[in-house]
């Protein structure tokens, strides 16, 4: 909390850290208070709430449901708070700007997000790739001011931007057998070695939704070839090794090369929302939305 400005009642702060230490001794001495001042402070914000935030039974505590909610609050607040204050104090300094973005989308989208922050003269962009429950979690900590995901979120929990609809699409190489049909189906899709993401990835995660909804599942494929990058993803593609399922414009110079095919599958093309997502109610919400404006246009 060193260098934090505190906007909250110190009885959050001092529960912040409880949630973090999970450990009486370890907050007052960060805090540089008692214990019993910490038990004091936590119970008083407890009998305030009207909510058990904390569960202790010799020799472990644990934070409830409710008071992990709470910390995660008091930490988005925290978070917005410094960022404000140092806007505030030096309104002629651009801050710098750091962001996460998944695997798939850091292949083009994540490029022209830059090149627009740098076209604003920001001094420090930061970009960390990964995936979607890492990006999620970063803007929970504070680590990314907003973030670029494909996966699935909580949107009562989040502010966000829907920056395009992108076609999720089967591929495979041109000279597949599946190819060379007018239609496919799932079941034609399991005779053949299927490529995916890894856990934690939100492509994963829709072509789960995908299989689960045709009835399918990736153990009746013959096998299942895991691999964290989109790139080596297309390259094994390319070597007629199997298939997979990408967002279009991963493998869009392939197919306009003829080197790669989207499969004709009968369920049709399925359309998904990437998004621009960052802390709800955020003091820099009108820098993101017009960000993910400028991201529609390109």
């Amino acid at each position: 909390m060193k260098g934090s400005y505190d906007m909250l009642d110190h009885r959050y702060q001092t529960f912040l850290v409880l949630a973090t230490t999970k450990s009486y001794t370890q907050t007052a001495r960060q805090l540089y208070i008692s214990q019993p001042a910490v038990s004091q402070q936590i119970k008083s914000l407890e009998a305030e709430l009207g909510v058990e935030l904390v569960r202790y039974e010799r020799p472990k505590l644990t934070i409830t449901p409710a008071g992990v909610e709470l910390a995660a609050f008091v930490q988005r607040v925290q978070v917005q708070a410094d960022a404000v204050v140092a806007t505030l104090q030096h309104p002629q300094k651009v801050r710098q700007v750091t962001f996460s973005t998944t695997l798939s989308i850091s292949e083009f989208l994540a490029p022209q997000l830059i090149g627009l922050l740098q076209a604003q003269h920001y001094h420090e962009i930061n970009c960390r790739v990964t995936n979607t429950h890492v990006a999620l979690a970063a803007i929970e900590s504070g680590d990314s001011d907003f973030a670029l995901i494909e996966g699935n979120f909580d949107k009562q929990r989040y502010g966000y931007e829907v920056v395009r609809q992108e076609p999720f699409v089967g591929v495979v190489a041109a000279d597949h057998p599946l190819a060379q049909q007018s239609a496919v189906s799932w079941a034609d899709l399991t005779a053949y070695p299927l490529i995916v993401r890894e856990e934690g990835s939100g492509s994963r995660e829709i072509l789960e939704n995908l299989a689960h909804a045709a009835n399918v599942t990736f153990a009746e494929f013959p096998q299942v070839v895991t691999v964290n990058n989109p790139t080596a993803i297309r390259e094994v593609l390319l070597q007629g090794s199997g298939i997979s399922f990408v967002y279009r414009s991963v493998v869009a110079e392939a197919l306009k090369s003829g080197k790669l095919a989207v499969l004709p599958l009968q369920a049709g093309q399925l359309r998904h929302d990437l998004d621009l997502v960052y802390p709800r109610d955020s003091y820099f919400a009108d820098d993101y939305r017009r960000w993910a404006t400028a991201l529609k246009k390109g």
